[in-house]
């Protein structure tokens, strides 16, 4: 290998290892997977125009030569694409987004161009373009500028991208990474048109600034997660990290089930039995409740002594979430409730009561930052626990509007009558769950 390509060769391959090491920290992640487009597209342009087309003559290059524009063009696209990505996990609130929009766009579109002239002008854009600034700074050549303009041009639009979304207020996260792209991708791009020298110093700067930034965002958002999960449930954790956690907390109004359970008899058990014992039942009767509700799809948001309380259809909306909350006490009645019938003493009968109501609800992340917790406002959530407080040992109580939008495929259901509920004016028309 000549020793004069060690440098951008070494860097091509770190660039690759950076974005292999994004995609698999954060696959799930679109920005992750754009950005990881990018700095492979980087590594690919580095070697390709190190290696296949630096060393020979402008003359005798084929046609192959033009790969150089494309992965050149190839970074810029999937860079602006990544700054798109990252403005739509940001509330704009009350601004206007379609300049933001537009400059993206135009970057991309501008990297077109520079695609479109590499492709018919190889042997120029070798010539001209590819070291160009290696003999001096001042007076570029004119075709020199023909290939710098549409990538300088494309450059500046994402950097007034990048203000634009500063003006959102990202959280510190998203601010480290987006400035160390800021920083990054001019050094990246300079390392095309300087001479052999400056241009792994500048590639390499440029690589370690976007590292770093880059880093920062996963030690951060790592951090973030881990903290939410303490305190959300795992559908509303991955929400947050996808999302961003103002966007998360932002309230909507939707339509979910509510399922809501609690043991009867276990205030009286708690008394009799020692206190370890009952630390070491709440703590299996909660893992159960919470692999069933987790098998379902549920948001698990209010643990209360023996009481647990889940959302159907929420954080993320989901079709036929009535059906699925009726299948998920289903089971709470068929799995739990024989567990804690094991459990049971003579003097102590222990059970379990299960309601179910659908209907509207205001869902958002509320609290400070000490503590969050993932609420659900509404007098569906009432219903389901007064349905769960009426409701027999072993019994599945539900409200009318569960049975009507439920398809019925996965419980019998009987008609129980109207129940004048607790805290609710009228009464309610309510449907059990046969046990059988």
């Amino acid at each position: 290998m000549d020793p004069l390509n060690t440098a951008p060769n070494v860097l091509s391959i770190v660039s690759l290892g950076m974005a292999l090491a994004f995609v698999l920290s954060d696959r799930r992640s679109v920005t992750s997977r754009m950005l990881a487009g990018a700095l492979a597209s980087i590594a690919a342009s580095i070697f390709i125009n190190t290696n296949w087309i630096a060393p020979v003559p402008p003359a005798e290059l084929g046609r192959w030569a033009a790969l150089g524009a494309v992965t050149d063009a190839a970074a810029m696209i999937f860079s602006a694409q990544w700054l798109l990505q990252v403005r739509r996990t940001i509330p704009a609130g009350d601004l206007d987004t379609r300049v933001g929009d537009w400059l993206v766009r135009i970057a991309q579109l501008l990297s077109l161009l520079y695609l479109a002239i590499g492709l018919v002008a190889y042997q120029s854009r070798a010539e001209h373009f590819l070291g160009g600034l290696a003999g001096g700074w001042v007076f570029p050549s004119p075709e020199f500028l023909f290939f710098a303009g549409p990538l300088i041009l494309a450059m500046i639009a994402m950097a007034l991208v990048i203000r634009l979304i500063m003006f959102r207020r990202p959280e510190y996260s998203e601010s480290m990474r987006l400035a160390g792209f800021l920083l990054g991708a001019p050094l990246i791009a300079l390392g095309l048109v300087t001479g052999e020298n400056i241009a792994a110093y500048s590639t390499s700067v440029g690589l370690m600034l976007l590292l770093v930034g880059a880093v920062q965002y996963h030690v951060l958002e790592g951090q973030k997660g881990a903290f939410m999960r303490r305190f959300l449930a795992p559908q509303v954790a991955d929400l947050v990290r996808r999302e961003g956690l103002k966007r998360t907390m932002a309230s909507d109004s939707m339509e979910l089930s509510v399922v809501a359970c609690d043991v009867r008899g276990f205030t009286g058990y708690a008394e009799f039995v020692g206190s370890e014992r009952v630390i070491m039942g709440l703590r299996s009767y909660y893992d159960r409740v919470g692999a069933i509700a987790a098998r379902h799809g549920a948001t698990i948001k209010d643990y209360a002594g023996d009481g647990v309380l889940m959302l159907v259809g929420a954080p993320l909306p989901c079709e036929g979430h009535a059906e699925i909350a009726m299948a998920l006490a289903r089971d709470l009645q068929r799995e739990v409730a024989p567990m804690l019938e094991q459990w049971s003493l003579d003097d102590h009968q222990l059970g379990m009561g299960i309601g179910v109501a659908t209907g509207q609800a205001t869902v958002g992340i509320v609290g400070g930052s000490s503590r969050l917790e993932y609420a659900a406002v509404g007098s569906v959530v009432n219903r389901a626990a007064r349905l769960c407080d009426a409701a027999r040992s072993g019994e599945v109580l539900l409200d009318a509007a569960t049975h009507t939008a439920a398809d019925h495929n996965s419980a019998i259901t009987i008609e129980s009558g109207p129940r004048q509920l607790k805290g609710i004016d009228r009464p309610v028309e309510t449907f059990a769950i046969s046990r059988a």
